[in-house]
């Protein structure tokens, strides 16, 4: 489907808001509009695909994990021309700040303007451009489908495998998107508001474009859904654009035996996976401890005061010694990557990921046969 790509490269989803509604008010083409709220998540968006426009703060971290500089900017544009780092340059470059002092510093051949949003200057400029891009738009060819959004690279290397495994003839229906560095439950927040805000519209079904947010059932996850939920009104034509989903118990057998028993605990994707692994896992000393404060007690079903997780006090409450290994245990961070390669080996250990994916598939109203 052909598009207009823009990545928008700036935290305040207002402004976000504010310059997506400006653009859809020249044009009627389906827009294709990434996020990124550091210099190195820019960076990974540039590499992976080819953008018509990229829109910039000047002001931003280098990383995921540092504060904003005011040079973040020009490590942008810097960054993006060295040869070494592969990036797809986009067809046009803008800045857009509200930061009069830094418009006046920057030396450079892209435009930069200033950003109010009740100011109504740099709103035609930019839909001066987005026609112009309009018309010119076919240099790029690319195309945009119903995508799925996921926390990190792991994520996405094990619905990939499963769904290579068990649907490989939708592989080509839908786009499982991360990020390497920085994602995590708000980025997979972000970008579905940002999908929602666009209101991409499928050519041939003239409906439009859904998405799908994978979650982790911990606590970033759910208030991030909470988020999405304050943010999108239920009723909205923007409600109607995604869903969301959890890596919950429902989907694993022996989850839902666990919390069958009277016990929950916030769930990744690494919990989905069939014991068998978590077995060997164990064996290679990629485990360990479960924060205790993760773990909930159904007190309808369990005394809390007879409950301690171990080994020797779970069992006599009728939980099985593989059941007290996921209960007690879970994938340390370090060896995540180990795990996900070791389970992509035994695609037949995804059952659970399968389940999962189907919901996906139907959420997406893309038909099973």
């Amino acid at each position: 489907m052909s598009h207009i790509g823009i990545l928008i490269v700036d935290d305040d989803l207002n402004k976000i808001s504010t310059i997506i509604k400006t653009i859809q008010e020249v044009i009627n083409d389906t827009l294709s509009i990434s996020q990124a709220s550091s210099v190195q998540e820019a960076m990974e968006n540039l590499q992976k695909k080819e953008f018509h426009l990229l829109v910039t703060d000047l002001q931003m971290p280098l990383k995921h994990d540092s504060d904003p500089t005011d040079d973040g900017g020009k490590s942008l544009i810097k960054n993006m021309y060295r040869k070494r780092n592969k990036a797809n340059i986009p067809m046009y470059i803008v800045g857009l700040t509200q930061f009069e002092h830094l418009k006046k510093d920057f030396k450079g051949v892209w435009k930069v303007w200033y950003y109010d949003s009740s100011e109504e200057e740099w709103k035609v400029y930019l839909r001066d451009l987005i026609h112009h891009i309009s018309l010119v738009k076919s240099r790029i060819n690319s195309e945009v489908i119903e995508t799925i959004f996921v926390e990190g690279p792991t994520d996405k290397k094990i619905i990939e495998t499963a769904i290579k495994h068990f649907f490989n003839k939708y592989a080509d229906k839908v786009l499982i998107e991360t990020i390497n560095y920085g994602g995590g439950a708000s980025w997979v927040e972000r970008q579905i508001i940002i999908w929602a805000k666009t209101l991409a519209i499928h050519s041939e079904q003239k409906k439009y474009l859904k998405a799908i947010g994978i979650f982790d059932d911990d606590t970033a996850g759910l208030k991030a859904i909470e988020k999405l939920r304050t943010i999108i009104q239920k009723n909205s034509a923007e409600a109607k654009t995604f869903s969301t989903l959890r890596n919950c118990y429902k989907y694993s057998t022996i989850l839902k035996s666990i919390k069958a028993k009277g016990i929950r605990f916030q769930s990744t994707i690494e919990d989905l996976v069939d014991i068998k692994q978590w077995e060997k896992a164990n064996e290679n000393g990629w485990l360990t401890n479960r924060n205790k404060e993760c773990i909930e007690i159904d007190k309808d079903i369990l005394d809390p005061t007879l409950v301690e997780f171990e080994e020797e006090c779970l069992i006599p409450l009728g939980f099985t010694i593989n059941e007290v290994l996921i209960i007690t245990k879970k994938i340390d961070d370090k060896y995540k990557k180990q795990f996900c390669n070791q389970v992509c080996k035994s695609p037949e250990s995804l059952l659970s990921i399968k389940y999962q994916f189907k919901e996906a598939l139907d959420k997406l109203n893309i038909k099973v046969e």
